[in-house]
């Protein structure tokens, strides 16, 4: 019996520990089931938001940074300190934009020093922003 647990246990642990999320090829409708522009289809006189949803609270925004038709938004978060993740949805302002199609880059960085892949999350969108 003891010997039943024991390999449960070893495997369920080996099983949680191989275990890793995919997140670079995400459907249209998985990136909008995380996160979503407000309001759906905006013109030049809305201020235009970008909702993070289920984000964990350490993330931290890092950049918001608009350079002609590219908009990069970045987080970031250290997994070194393993704090838990507390999920919120988060709004990131993106601001009034002139009519023409944006692309939108967001990424999440890992800023641990012990981390050989920094990038956690990576994935970019248009944005058509009406007259």
């Amino acid at each position: 019996m003891k010997l039943t647990v024991c390999a449960y246990v070893i495997f369920l642990l080996f099983s949680i520990a191989c275990k890793k999320e995919v997140k670079d090829d995400l459907s249209i409708n998985q990136i909008e089931s995380l996160m979503k522009i407000f309001p759906e289809s905006p013109s030049s006189k809305d201020e235009i938001k970008l909702v993070i949803y289920d984000d964990c609270a350490y993330n931290t925004l890092s950049k918001n940074k608009r350079t002609g038709k590219i908009i990069d938004i970045e987080k970031q978060f250290n997994s070194m300190m393993k704090w838990p993740c507390v999920q919120r949805n988060d709004t990131i302002p993106i601001g009034k934009l002139p009519e023409g199609t944006y692309t939108v880059n967001y990424k999440l960085l890992d800023i641990s020093t012990q981390v050989t892949q920094p990038i956690a999350f990576s994935t970019s969108f248009d944005l058509v922003v009406s007259r």
